[in-house]
């Protein structure tokens, strides 16, 4: 049953498509607000090359779910799920809400329900680590859930350990557990008003603004902001091996030559935002604008 009258939008794309600009024009027209759903933009201290809302746009529009955590700390998107319903059943009544970003795997969890596994432990997690360091990791997934092995690419690190982790934490493959959950859960739209905008954008238009938006970050401190959360202890976190960041990172450690690092940061935001539309193309709820 649906339990306000006030719809849920999700604005997606590719990054540095226009998703937030268009988002703020609809949220000032209806009385909206919006939750964040790109998965840098959770990170405290990462505010350049996270091209996170500016304070006049936060003015303007209330915004939630940025800044939660420190770089060094784990945000899964279960924890962003439970985080993004919090907001929604306490904002949703009053006004309708705007769910902007291109974090496929955050979007999903929300929209679809995610199962709940019990913490890793560290002994399992240094146990896939080691497979990984050995490049053993895709094997191993094939000889204890060969379904998981067969639905995953052979270099998605991420997806792979998290298969494997919760396969061993479990003692069921997590391919079984992940059927029990789909025919369990209960989605989004179950309980709210929702809807899907894709903002498109034709890539000579994309590689454009791409190229502007990198400039744009280099001029007002990237490198620096980078530095400073080297030196903070950030150095090998996830956060810092995200678009932009681990490219002057790369510099800064004598990867690459200065005038390489612009290049170098467009090259893998078109990269990126690639893979996003693949993902994003697969959703034939998505209204594309």
């Amino acid at each position: 049953m649906v339990e306000s009258f006030n719809i849920i939008t999700f604005v997606v794309g590719q990054t540095a498509s226009g998703k937030s600009c268009w988002a703020i024009k609809e949220a000032i027209k209806s009385g909206g607000a919006i939750l964040n759903a790109d998965s840098i933009q959770i990170y405290r201290h990462l505010n350049i090359g996270a091209a996170k809302p500016t304070s006049e746009d936060q003015k303007r529009v209330e915004h939630f779910l940025y800044d939660m955590v420190l770089p060094s700390e784990e945000f899964t998107a279960g924890d962003y799920r439970r985080a993004a319903l919090a907001v929604i059943e306490k904002e949703l009544p009053s006004r309708p809400l705007f769910i902007v970003g291109g974090s496929g795997f955050y979007l999903q969890a929300l929209e679809n329900g995610m199962f709940e596994v019990s913490p890793i432990s560290a002994e399992i997690k240094k146990k896939v680590s080691l497979l990984i360091d050995s490049n053993q990791l895709y094997s191993e997934l094939c000889h204890v859930d060969p379904i998981s092995a067969k639905r995953i690419e052979a270099n998605d690190t991420y997806r792979l350990r998290r298969a494997l982790e919760v396969t061993l934490s479990e003692g069921k493959a997590f391919s079984k557990i992940d059927e029990q959950f789909r025919k369990s859960r209960k989605r989004l739209k179950d309980k709210y008003r929702v809807r899907k905008i894709g903002i498109g954008c034709d890539k000579e238009k994309l590689r454009h603004r791409v190229t502007l938006r990198a400039e744009m970050m280099l001029s007002a401190g990237l490198i620096d902001e980078v530095e400073r959360l080297i030196n903070m202890g950030y150095a090998d976190t996830k956060a810092l091996n995200s678009v932009g960041y681990k490219e002057v990172a790369s510099f800064l450690s004598g990867g690459m030559k200065k005038e390489e690092l612009l290049q170098a940061i467009i090259t893998s935001t078109m990269q990126l935002a690639k893979r996003q539309m693949t993902w994003f193309k697969r959703d034939k709820e998505i209204v594309w604008y």
